[in-house]
């Protein structure tokens, strides 16, 4: 019983990372989680934004833009949107 909650309380430490390829479908994501706008950061072509949830203890999310691959199977380059949860 005390393993199972140890295992839970490390999966929930975890890092969620998701991708997109857009940013008006990354903004709806963020939105429909229930997350508002905190701070913007821009330094040429990198861009970050931080938003924190309505409630405190939910945490915050940080959206970071990269130039990567597209999709895992294709060889299209350009702006992937990073959303990590911590």
């Amino acid at each position: 019983m005390d393993n199972t909650r140890n295992m839970k309380a490390i999966q929930d430490s975890k890092l969620d990372k998701i991708t997109f390829n857009s940013l008006d479908k990354v903004e709806r994501y963020i939105k429909e989680l229930g997350y508002i706008f905190k701070v913007r950061d821009s330094v040429r072509e990198d861009r970050s934004v931080i938003y924190r949830h309505k409630f405190p203890k939910k945490g915050h999310v940080f959206l970071k833009s990269s130039y990567d691959f597209l999709s895992v199977g294709s060889m299209e380059m350009g702006t992937v949107w990073t959303v990590t949860k911590f």
